[in-house]
């Protein structure tokens, strides 16, 4: 599957986000009510928090992935075009001798 850099850059910020604000809220869920609140929840409600954290380490690995192969398909065709530069300067006509 091709995904543009554009896309790549925002799939990782968006799957960062989430996996941040997910961290966020169980880290406060923890700290208000502990294990009790931990208790409280139910099984559903459990498996879809970890559902939702584990699709947001996929998607930063997955758009991690996808952005670092378009910037060393950048950075080829950037050494490519410097390459093909340099080979011009290099052909120029030698200097006729009178």
């Amino acid at each position: 599957m091709q995904v543009s850099k554009r896309m790549a850059i925002h799939g990782l910020n968006i799957s960062m986000a989430v996996f941040t604000g997910l961290s966020a809220y169980g880290l406060l869920l923890y700290l208000e009510g502990g294990a009790d609140a931990a208790s409280a929840t139910t099984l559903p409600t459990t498996l879809s928090y970890l559902a939702g954290i584990a699709a947001c380490i996929a998607g930063i690995g997955f758009f991690g992935v996808q952005l670092d192969r378009r910037k060393s398909e950048e950075r080829r065709e950037e050494e490519a075009r410097k390459a093909e530069e340099a080979s011009r300067k290099g052909r120029r006509k030698p200097v006729k001798e009178a």
